[in-house]
């Protein structure tokens, strides 16, 4: 396809993600405590005095999440708009054009989260940028990072769902980028799906579905996939930590 008849889904993306011009004001509840439960299961309890990079703010929620509770802060994005909302919110967001490594010292950051980001990118940048996260990383820093799974069948609705998507990444594909940049994987599972703190409808909502899981995961895995510990939830959280 040629240059001149390429859609450009940037044009009109905010609006599409409906990050609306409230971003940087709030993270609800259930955001709050999602946030809280995958830092958790990464290994982290306190956020003060941490330093904190997220690849792709987004709409700031957990931006202005991670600055409530103490952390030192800086966001990345390629929307010029996002931008310009957080800094006048005041944020420290940063022009995501520009590579990791240039616009973020070199071994300064406790912890790097990209929420829904590294599917965007071609298999040459993601090398790349997970290479820029190793460097702006202190040692034993991680990076927190959710994609669409792709050991799913589940998550085709979620990876086929946006038209900026181009990476599929599966369990053995993280170890294949992280082997390749540095990394050691701590670990790849589902995402936290906390069952407190939301409500006892949601309390009990939550525990069927984890129930269902439980039982059919491994069935599923065991009749079409031979086994093993793939990730059938829709997205997946993997950590890598930097030695």
């Amino acid at each position: 396809m040629s240059s001149q008849n390429k859609i450009n889904f940037d044009e009109r993306y905010q609006e599409w993600k409906n990050w609306n011009h409230a971003a940087f004001t709030a993270c609800p509840k259930k955001e709050a405590v999602y946030f809280q439960e995958e830092l958790r299961h990464a290994g982290i309890t306190s956020l003060d005095g941490v330093s904190i990079v997220e690849i792709g703010c987004g709409d700031g929620q957990f931006a202005v999440w991670a600055k409530r509770r103490g952390a030192a802060y800086i966001g990345t994005e390629c929307i010029a708009d996002i931008v310009q909302q957080g800094k006048r919110a005041g944020f420290d967001i940063r022009n995501a054009d520009l590579p990791l490594s240039d616009i973020i010292s070199t071994q300064s950051t406790d912890i790097i989260v990209a929420f829904d980001i590294f599917e965007h990118l071609e298999e040459g940048a993601l090398h790349e940028m997970l290479l820029s996260c190793f460097r702006i990383l202190r040692p034993s820093g991680r990076l927190i990072a959710r994609v669409p799974s792709g050991d799913s069948p589940f998550s085709r609705a979620i990876q086929h769902g946006d038209a900026t998507h181009r990476l599929t990444l599966g369990s053995s594909v993280v170890q294949q980028y992280a082997a390749a940049t540095g990394f050691h994987v701590q670990s790849i599972s589902q995402p936290a799906f906390p069952l407190r703190s939301l409500g006892l409808r949601t309390f009990f909502r939550r525990a069927i579905v984890l129930s269902i899981q439980a039982i059919s995961f491994p069935i599923i895995s065991r009749a079409f996939m031979g086994g093993g510990r793939p990730v059938l939830t829709p997205n997946m959280i993997f950590v890598l930590v930097k030695p």
